[in-house]
C-alpha cells in the first residue's frame, strides 16, 4: 500500500529517499508545502524494505524519520492490505475514502483495508516524525492460489474480500506482535534464506489478519453475523466522532448521527471495540492531544483541549493512566 520507496524490491541504498527518488517511478506524484524542495532533497532517512516476496505477497517496512511533509499519490491495485504501526502517524485516502492511521501507545494494534477495485491513492506525511510501520499486501490471486483459499471461499470470507474499502482494526494477538518483531528484527541468516524466512511470517499474518477479519464479522450480542447496516452506522458513528474535535457529545446525538439507536449504538461499540461510546471517544481524543504534543505543536493545556478537559489536571490524570506516562515527558518528543 505504500508509495514506492528506492528501487523496487531493493532496500533504499544509503538510508536516504529523495524527492528524485519518488520522481523516476512511472505513476507516482509528489506534492509538499515545501515550495523550495529539490530533487536532491531528503524526504525520509533510515531503513526501508520493499519486496514481493512471491508474486501477489508485498512486504513494505518502514524504520525512518520522515524530515518534512508531503503527500505521494498513485494508482492502488485491486489487493487486501494487512497494515501495522508501530510509531508515527500517516493519512491516507483511497477513492474518496479517508483513513488516519497513528500507532496506539502500549496496544498493539492492526488495521486491514480490501481495495476490491483499482483506486487513486494518496498518502500524506505530517512532517519529522520517527514513522515505523510494515505492510503486507496480497493480491485477491494470491489469496485464493495459496493456502487462504479455504477461508476467502467461506460466506464471510466471501463478503469480506468483496466488501470495497472494508476497513478491519482490531488488537493484535501475542502471536502477531511476535511475528511483527521478527520482522522488523530478523534472525541473522544467510542472504538466500532471508526473503524465505520473511515470506513464512508475511503469510502467516495475512492468515492472521483473515482470521481476525472474520472474527469480526461475527460480533454482536448474539454471535450471529454483523449487518452490513451495523456496519454503515459504526463507520458512520467513528466519522462523526472524528469530525467532531473536542465538542461535547452525548450518546444519542452520535447514533442520531449514524442512524441507530442509543442502545444499538452502544451494543455495536461494545462488540467491536470492547469499549462503552464514551470510552471510545476519550481513546480518540487522548491520543490526538499526544500525537500534538509529540509533535510540539502545543502545550499541555492546549492538549487537554484537545483532548476536551477544562482542567490541565484531570487531563494529566487521564493521560497518565491511558498511556502510562505524564504530558509533559512527551512533549516535543518526535521532533528529534
Amino acid at each position: 500500500m505504500a508509495a514506492a520507496q528506492g528501487d523496487a524490491g531493493n532496500q533504499v541504498s544509503d538510508g536516504h529517499v529523495r524527492v528524485r527518488d519518488f520522481m523516476r517511478h512511472d505513476g507516482i506524484a509528489l506534492d509538499s508545502p515545501d515550495d523550495r524542495l529539490g530533487l536532491d532533497d531528503t524526504l525520509m532517512k533510515g531503513a526501508f524494505l520493499h519486496r514481493e516476496l512471491r508474486q501477489g505477497l508485498v512486504l513494505h517496512v518502514s524504520d525512518a524519520i520522515e524530515e518534512r511533509a508531503f503527500t505521494a499519490t498513485s494508482m492502488l491495485p485491486e489487493e487486501l492490505s494487512c497494515i501495522f504501526f508501530l510509531e508515527g502517524s500517516v493519512d491516507l485516502s483511497i477513492g474518496d475514502r479517508q483513513f488516519a492511521f497513528q500507532a496506539d501507545r502500549g496496544v498493539a494494534r492492526g488495521v486491514a483495508i480490501m481495495n476490491t477495485c483499482p483506486e487513486n491513492f494518496a498518502r500524506a506525511s505530517r512532517g519529522r516524525q520517527h514513522l515505523r510501520h510494515l505492510v503486507v499486501s496480497a493480491s485477491p490471486e494470491w489469496l485464493h492460489r495459496d493456502a487462504l483459499e479455504a477461508i476467502a471461499d467461506t460466506p464471510g470470507g466471501t463478503r469480506l474480500l468483496r466488501n470495497h474499502l472494508a476497513e478491519h482494526r482490531w488488537t493484535l494477538t501475542p502471536r502477531m506482535v511476535e511475528l511483527v518483531r521478527q520482522i522488523f528484527i530478523p534472525s541473522p541468516l544467510i542472504p538466500e534464506l532471508r526473503d524465505l524466512y520473511l515470506e513464512g511470517r508475511a503469510v502467516e499474518l495475512v492468515a492472521e489478519t483473515m482470521a481476525a477479519m472474520l472474527q469480526a464479522d461475527r460480533r454482536d450480542a448474539g454471535g450471529a453475523l454483523m449487518t452490513r447496516q451495523d456496519a454503515v452506522c459504526l463507520r458512520r458513528a467513528k466519522d462523526f466522532i472524528a469530525s467532531r474535535g473536542a465538542e461535547p457529545l452525548s450518546v444519542e446525538t452520535i447514533a442520531r448521527e449514524a442512524g441507530i439507536s442509543a442502545s444499538g449504538l452502544q451494543r455495536l461499540f461494545r462488540a467491536t471495540e470492547n469499549h462503552s461510546v464514551f470510552d471510545y471517544v476519550r481513546r480518540v481524543r487522548l491520543e490526538r492531544a499526544h500525537a500534538a504534543l509529540e509533535r510540539g505543536d502545543v502545550t499541555v493545556q492546549e492538549a487537554s483541549a484537545i483532548a476536551g478537559y477544562t482542567s490541565a489536571a484531570n487531563f494529566a490524570t487521564a493521560f497518565r493512566r491511558h498511556f502510562g506516562i505524564v504530558p509533559t515527558a512527551v512533549r516535543g518528543r518526535g521532533q528529534g
